[in-house]
């Protein structure tokens, strides 16, 4: 029990020597179809998905670091086809990436992050989320077709406005919506926060449960 807690301070460090110091920009973007598949890695950074009603995919990421030379040592590698994604940016250990993905509003992520946080706007579609350290907001759209939920930390709180999470060290959240998108969530170290869609006008539509 002891050992698992003394590693999350070790995780961590990577991102703990980052700065502003020396840092760069950069940005693609491409067409893609309504409901595509995307798949999205990233080693040491924090990743925001932002979803969009432009049919267009696009990846901005800022490298930070001490270093001089450590953008251009930043892998980036993107294959993009009309109806899925593939991702890829890896970085040494000297530095972060920060990530703002854009996304069309109806769209499937798989999501792997080794440490850092991540956070997801309202996307339509199933989620398969994990990070190693660090943690995870989901915001759900205001109407969702909620089906298998499954979510769990080894360090840290699952909060969510459905199911009842339980655990002492840690936490795990199952849940059955009945509907057709399913959500994968997992953190090693961290917290995974679901937050509940807030309608703007009278109820129109089924919600979430």
């Amino acid at each position: 029990m002891l050992r698992r807690w003394a590693l999350v301070p070790l995780l961590l460090v990577p991102l703990c020597f980052a700065s502003d110091k020396y840092s760069e920009t950069k940005t693609e973007s491409w067409n893609i179809a309504d409901g595509a598949k995307l798949e999205v890695k990233l080693r040491f950074g924090d990743l925001r998905v932002i979803s969009s009603d432009d049919p267009r995919l696009s990846i901005t990421y800022t490298t930070h670091s001490n270093h001089a030379n450590f953008s251009r040592k930043v892998e980036a590698r993107f294959l993009v086809t009309p109806h899925d994604a593939s991702l890829k940016l890896s970085a040494p250990r000297r530095g972060s990436v920060d990530v703002e993905l854009r996304v069309p509003s109806r769209s499937n992520l798989h999501v792997r992050v080794s440490a850092g946080d991540l956070s997801i706007d309202p996307v339509e579609g199933s989620l398969d989320v994990e990070t190693h350290a660090g943690d995870i907001r989901i915001k759900l759209p205001a109407h969702v077709d909620l089906g298998l939920v499954d979510a769990s930390t080894h360090a840290g709180d699952v909060n969510a406005p459905f199911g009842k999470p339980h655990g002492w060290i840690g936490s795990k959240l199952d849940y059955d919506g009945g509907g057709k998108y399913r959500i994968h969530a997992h953190t090693f170290a961290g917290d995974i926060d679901f937050e509940r869609a807030i309608v703007d006008r009278a109820d129109s539509g089924p919600g979430l449960n």
